[in-house]
């Protein structure tokens, strides 16, 4: 089989991309999975603008509008914004959802294909997937990486990883929370040490789930200490789903003939983890590129390089910001989380936070800093890098 780009992983990020270049190329996406969306790996926790992106309101499980911050030493910020904040999808299929809209615009998704090798050459790169016990080579012109944190795509070409990573469990729980529009997040070193805890309404079922730093007991561990907390032990599990989170692009995201997105390029949101928003912002710059590569005939790094200045220009200095105050983060004792609680938790200042937007979330540190200077002493170089630069 030949091609003109090779897509691996059929994700939302890796059929975006596919969705665009369709119909102006021929393309093939590799699914490693029998079928695609399965596992579920995501909270599908999204800002409504990823819904409204690809038009997939249908799969929408519950809208929220409010969360609640749990404190280490049992205090809490409680916030509730104007209108829908975030939504919680039907993550499965919205994968689907995706790969079939691509589909339909002409790509071709080939699934139970799992990538093993990656050959570049100077007229073509060729791609070898097992299916069973068959290997199937495709010969293309590039290849995109949309294969995860640990992208197989990359590693052929010697494009390192992420800087770090966090792992995550999550279990979907038969019992219903009374506030419907409400998530609950927990902090601290006890809960969730190096990121946080979630608790997120579903209808008739809640999610419940825990990340954590490398360096810590296994996520089980404390997944199973937040479900005794939430008097959830002996609720019945309808389903599970775990994974990890790459956090931190790597400092190329392109080679000869190739492009990485998503996970395989670590564009996660440093914060919470999310990377739908970001992976598909990035999966737009990768397609304009690679329509602009086979135009001119010219897949070298020079010409790839520009995905890299695209995708930087549009998430590159939110991402920046988050991977600054995430290292704050990581330095900050309970105590000390407690202590910036108080602070967030005032009037003034979660006035300003309710207006927060979760693909954005330092768009508010200006005004927040103005509300409440002393928070500058907690993340100093956080601050510095969103009002001074």
């Amino acid at each position: 089989m030949d091609a003109d780009i090779v897509v691996a992983g059929a994700g939302p990020v890796g059929t975006t991309f596919a969705s665009l270049v369709a119909g102006k190329a021929d393309v093939v996406v590799l699914e490693e999975h029998e079928r695609v969306g399965r596992p579920v790996q995501c909270t599908g926790l999204v800002a409504p603008r990823v819904v409204d992106s690809v038009g997939a309101h249908a799969l929408v499980l519950n809208r929220l509008n409010s969360v609640t911050f749990h404190l280490p030493g049992g205090g809490s910020i409680d916030l509730r914004g104007d209108g829908t904040k975030a939504v919680v999808l039907d993550r499965g299929r919205f994968d689907e959802f995706c790969a079939d809209k691509a589909a339909k615009k002409g790509a071709k998704i080939l699934t139970a294909q799992r990538l093993v090798r990656v050959e570049i050459s100077k007229g073509s790169v060729e791609v070898h997937a097992h299916h069973s016990t068959v290997e199937n080579p495709i010969k293309a012109q590039m290849v995109i990486g949309a294969d995860g944190y640990k992208s197989t795509v990359a590693s052929a070409v010697g494009l390192k990883g992420s800087t770090s990573f966090v792992r995550g469990l999550q279990m979907d729980v038969d019992r219903r929370l009374d506030d419907q529009q409400r998530v609950h997040v927990f902090v601290g070193q006890k809960i969730a040490p190096g990121f946080f805890a979630w608790q997120i309404p579903c209808g008739d079922f809640t999610r419940v789930g825990v990340c954590v730093s490398p360096g810590h007991a296994s996520p089980s561990y404390y997944l199973k200490r937040l479900l005794s907390t939430l008097d959830l032990t002996d609720a019945k599990i309808v389903s599970s789903a775990s994974g990890v989170i790459p956090i931190g692009p790597p400092p190329r995201t392109y080679a000869e003939r190739v492009m990485i997105i998503g996970d395989a390029a670590g564009q996660a949101k440093p914060l919470s983890g999310g990377g739908i928003y970001t992976g598909t912002v990035a999966a737009k710059c990768a397609a304009e590129t690679a329509l602009e590569a086979l135009e001119n005939a010219d897949f070298s790094p020079s010409s790839l390089s520009k995905y890299q200045s695209r995708w930087k220009k549009e998430i590159g200095k939110e991402i920046d910001r988050g991977m600054t105050l995430r290292r704050a983060y990581l330095g900050m004792s309970d105590k000390k989380l407690d202590e910036i609680g108080e602070i967030l938790a005032k009037p003034k200042v979660a006035r300003i936070l309710r207006q927060g937007d979760i693909d954005f979330p330092s768009a508010l540190a200006p005004k927040i800093v103005k509300a409440a200077p002393s928070l500058i002493k907690f993340a100093p170089r956080f601050i510095h890098s969103v009002i001074w630069r």
